[in-house]
């Protein structure tokens, strides 16, 4: 069976009709409050020229936390290119792609996110603009400071340290590489959440 709105994205929010990406970010929220007791939602599927493509989808009682992208264009789109070769993904060397992708991904986030005036690192030593692991360490530290925060900033270098080892291992199978995307995503979302760019 067919949402019955699942024709809605291809005519209201398709990017080729409405090209403000922020009217329709509104309006998928606004469908969704209603297609959500159904166990329906309007997601993101694919791209044209950097602009989101939705669809409707049946949930089958699973319900994504964040199915939105975070408006980092570069971090979402990777993020998407690594789900999208995980499903497809059939050797070693494929699953290997997928950790590689997400490396790139956090990356792009730390980029994003780190301050080096506001975002000191830990041992004092400047930070490359490519060294993911200690940007987001700094991003946490300042961020979430304090005894309060001490188990989401544990929460949160667990899950950037899970994601940068998966990325290294050379017996890639599918199993590894999910375990990455898993954890490479939990990392954008927590950087998103504490960065406001969630709720």
């Amino acid at each position: 069976m067919l949402c019955p709105t699942h024709k809605i994205p291809d005519r209201l929010v398709h990017p080729v009709v409405r090209p403000d990406q922020d009217q329709v970010s509104k309006i998928v929220r606004s469908y969704n409050a209603f297609l959500e007791p159904d166990g329906w939602s309007i997601v993101e599927t694919s791209r044209i020229s950097g602009r989101p493509v939705f669809e409707g989808v049946k949930r089958d009682g699973r319900v994504d936390m964040f199915a939105e992208p975070t408006g980092w264009e570069k971090v979402d789109r990777q993020l998407l290119e690594a789900a999208d070769r995980l499903g497809v993904a059939k050797s070693e060397e494929h699953w290997q792609a997928v950790g590689l992708i997400c490396r790139e991904t956090l990356i792009s986030l730390a980029q994003q996110v780190f301050d080096p005036v506001q975002h000191r690192p830990i041992d004092g030593v400047d930070i490359g603009s490519t060294d993911a692991r200690r940007m987001l360490e700094a991003f946490f530290e300042c961020t979430l400071a304090g005894g309060p925060n001490a188990e989401a900033r544990s929460h949160a270098k667990a899950a950037l340290t899970l994601a940068l080892a998966l990325q290294h291992k050379r017996t890639a199978d599918f199993r590894m590489a999910a375990l990455c995307c898993e954890a490479t995503t939990s990392v954008v979302n927590l950087v998103a959440i504490v960065s406001g760019r969630r709720g």
